[in-house]
């Protein structure tokens, strides 16, 4: 599997789970301006749907944009300098250049035809203004849809309000009285909207003046009660609230109908709701119970409590019952609440250790069987390390904390390539005063590294000098590993040998206990192939392979098959070269790491022209040059390694025509990582991306449908689906009915063929 682009151009928009509703006018509308100017701000209180609205509008753009259509949610983002880095990532663009990240950005979108649509800007408005302005100068071929609760106030912005659905209760369906009925059916199975209820649901909506989460929220309730208990009910709740009819504030009749729903839960369910708005985003059980356990919610029973909240809509439940999340609005409730109950500091505190402690769990693992899968972990926490960082770094009395946790995640950050974000936290860092002198130098170590790999070698010196002179061994001999990588991209290989064998010396010694320092022994071998002493070099790595086999350490695994697919090339040993450089690709994709990927795709080239394979072997070399060009070639590798590059463009240059050649490259210069790495492997465009004949048919399921026929697939009872989902058996055994009457089945062996037909079709998933 691959966190990579599937295919160029396709972005990454959602599918919609559930029917889209009314909205013509304002997409008609939206449509027209999206024509005429660059930039749309859709605006509105919160639930009123911007981001519903946004992701239709952009899937029937989809087809007017040749670069694709990109999604960015920043509702979990809270550092606006992080926002440039948080749309790269969006964009499945490497954090590995130097330099302004918005810069970066604007280089790569200069010559895109892309709509960009950043999703819930209100807490980072001014940002989002800058980065907008910033990137329609510097690519006129973009469009930009925000969603707000306030305009970026933008020169050319143009602002659509969004307003609740209408409810007018005269002839005809209300958009308002039409989305409670869609939602009804599906919560309360047997429920139609008919002449004898019309009325109540018609008052029902206009009492939650026809705001979409409101009305959801308000189906949700069906499942326990009717719809005159519960038009009774919010009649009840908002006199009691003292919501004015003419409802003056809309946020206010959100507000109470949210608050009705909190007053509906149980105590404990009203405090685990308070205590998991601590979490930025998504979050899985085992943080749940660490984090929001005890007092009213004992930590044995919070799993009972979070699958009550799940029933009642509160949490969503995802990715096949492994991950928790809430609306936007939904936590930011609950937030007052925990504000209320004073629990706010303690609760940060034990986020933050929940999330240390997984760090330094991924960190103890970093040389073992088990690194991939925890760096892939780490991956999936971003967002709460984040938090936990801040947190930290913030706050005076745990500043401490926050230096050892910025440590600990030095091998994460560097075995993902996320340079940006590992910069910023390591600047962060070196400003508390209060570091003892090993902590600092060590910050300083791990700030020079990140800075040597954007090519930044100015700024590390002096770090690496500081760490050298800091009495520690192991620190030293880190510090020595950087220098060489200063010297070997500068095209000092003499230098970079010498550093890299004393690193080398005092590792073997004191011993290699993390993934940076078992990266000496591809980098010797590289330098040493760099030199001319091919023998050498293949010595060196193969050691390094042997070690990676011994452990089953992934990471400096696959560069240490680089080296070992490099000196076999250059040795003639053709064929030990592409199984090694293969392998070394299988392990990048996984990791994403588009560095690796590019230095294995580099070397696969010349084995394309030596299997006669000329014009495949131009398409890499114009892949891989706009990947160089994205990475920031100048910094990587040196120049001794560009000028080895440079022999494969030669090489195909004396066995194809000019203007065939600049043809096959330019296509190249087109693909997706992806599509590139099928292209090396030897495969069709449709392996690395299924094409429109390959896809399934339109998907009738609802998400949580398709998550119980994933387990029907699995062979899984209706009880022990109930268990995995933590959701009531009688509401499986509900979904199931349903799944069986949609897809016209009449067997859970038909669900489970249909499923893995589905899967197959929709191919590997990011």
């Amino acid at each position: 599997m691959t966190v990579l682009a599937e295919k160029a151009g396709a972005g990454n928009l959602p599918a919609e789970v559930t029917k889209f509703i009314g909205r013509r006018r304002e997409l008609a509308e939206a449509k027209q301006v999206l024509a005429r100017t660059r930039l749309l701000t859709l605006t509105g209180v919160g639930g009123v749907g911007k981001t519903r609205l946004a992701v239709r509008l952009a899937t029937d753009l989809r087809r007017s944009f040749a670069d694709g259509v990109w999604l960015v949610e920043l509702s979990a983002l809270h550092e606006p300098e992080l926002l440039p880095r948080t749309v790269a990532d969006a964009l499945q663009l490497p954090g590995q250049t130097a330099g302004a990240p918005l810069d970066r950005l604007s280089d790569h979108l200069a010559d895109k035809r892309l709509l960009l649509l950043l999703d819930t800007c209100e807490h980072l408005v001014d940002g989002c203004a800058l980065l907008s302005e910033v990137l329609l100068r510097a690519a006129p071929g973009l469009r930009i849809l925000t969603t707000s609760r306030e305009p970026l106030d933008v020169m050319g912005e143009h602002n659509l309000m969004i307003q609740p659905l209408p409810v007018s209760g005269g002839p005809g369906e209300d958009d308002a009285v039409a989305l409670f009925a869609d939602r009804a059916e599906a919560m309360a199975p047997g429920f139609a909207l008919s002449g004898d209820n019309r009325d109540t649901v018609t008052r029902l909506c206009r009492r939650l003046d026809g705001i979409p989460l409101a009305i959801e929220l308000a189906a949700v309730r069906l499942r326990t009660m009717s719809v005159e208990q519960l038009e009774a009910r919010i009649d009840d709740r908002f006199r009691l609230l003292g919501t004015s009819r003419a409802g003056r504030d809309r946020h206010r009749t959100l507000r109470a109908a949210i608050e009705w729903s909190h007053e509906l839960c149980t105590p404990d369910e009203q405090a685990l709701w308070a205590r998991l708005s601590v979490f930025p985003g998504d979050f899985d059980l085992t943080a749940a119970e660490g984090v929001c356990g005890g007092d009213e919610v004992a930590a044995d029973g919070l799993f009972e409590v979070l699958g009550r909240l799940v029933e009642k809509s509160i949490v969503l439940c995802e990715r096949d019952g492994r991950r928790y999340r809430m609306l936007d609005t939904i936590r930011e409730y609950g937030a007052e609440r925990l504000a209320e109950l004073g629990e706010g500091p303690a609760l940060r505190r034990l986020h933050r250790d929940h999330y240390l402690d997984l760090a330094v769990q991924a960190r103890n693992a970093a040389l073992g069987a088990d690194q991939l899968g925890w760096l892939i972990r780490l991956r999936d926490e971003n967002a709460n390390l984040r938090v936990a960082l801040e947190y930290s770094l913030s706050s005076p009395d745990e500043e401490a904390t926050g230096l050892r946790l910025t440590i600990v995640l030095q091998h994460y950050w560097m075995c993902l390539g996320l340079f940006a974000e590992a910069r910023r936290w390591h600047e962060r860092a070196l400003g508390i005063a209060s570091a003892s002198p090993r902590d600092r130098a060590v910050v300083g170590y791990g700030a020079a590294m990140v800075a040597v790999q954007q090519g930044e070698p100015d700024y590390a010196r002096p770090l690496f000098a500081a760490a050298l002179e800091a009495g520690d061994d192991e620190l030293r001999a880190h510090a020595l590993h950087g220098q060489a990588l200063i010297a070997l991209f500068e095209g000092h290989l003499d230098e970079a040998r010498a550093h890299l064998e004393e690193a080398r010396a005092a590792f073997d010694e004191i011993g290699y206990n993390d993934p940076l320092a078992l990266l000496t022994g591809p980098h010797l071998s590289t330098v040493l192939l760099l030199q001319g002493l091919e023998d050498e070099a293949l010595a060196v790595a193969q050691e390094t392979v042997r070690g990676g086999e011994e452990t089953g350490e992934c990471w400096n695994h696959s560069f240490a098959l680089y080296a070992r697919g490099a000196a076999h090339w250059w040795l003639g040993e053709h064929d030990k070269a592409v199984q090694d450089l293969l392998a070394c690709l299988r392990i990048k994709e996984s990791l994403g790491d588009q560095l690796g990927i590019t230095l294995a795709l580099d070397l696969l080239t010349p084995a394309s022209v030596v299997g006669g394979e000329n014009e495949r072997a131009a398409m890499l070399l114009g892949a891989t040059d706009t990947m160089w060009r994205t990475l920031g070639a100048s910094g990587q590798y040196g120049p001794h390694y560009m000028q080895r590059r440079a022999t494969s463009e030669r090489a195909v240059l004396r066995r194809l025509p000019r203007r065939p050649f600049e043809d096959a490259k330019r296509r190249g210069a087109g693909l997706s990582v992806a599509e590139a790495i099928a292209l090396a492997r030897g495969e069709t465009a449709s392996d690395a991306a299924p094409g429109a004949a390959d896809a399934p048919a339109a998907d009738p399921l609802t998400v949580r449908e398709r998550q119980v026929a994933a387990l029907v697939a699995e062979g899984l009872s209706n009880r022990e689906i109930a268990e995995r989902l933590i959701i009531a058996k009688r509401t499986v055994d509900s979904h199931v009915e349903h799944i069986l009457a949609k897809l016209g089945f009449n067997s859970r062996t038909q669900i489970a063929t249909w499923n893995e037909r589905r899967d197959r079709a929709a191919g590997p998933r990011a």
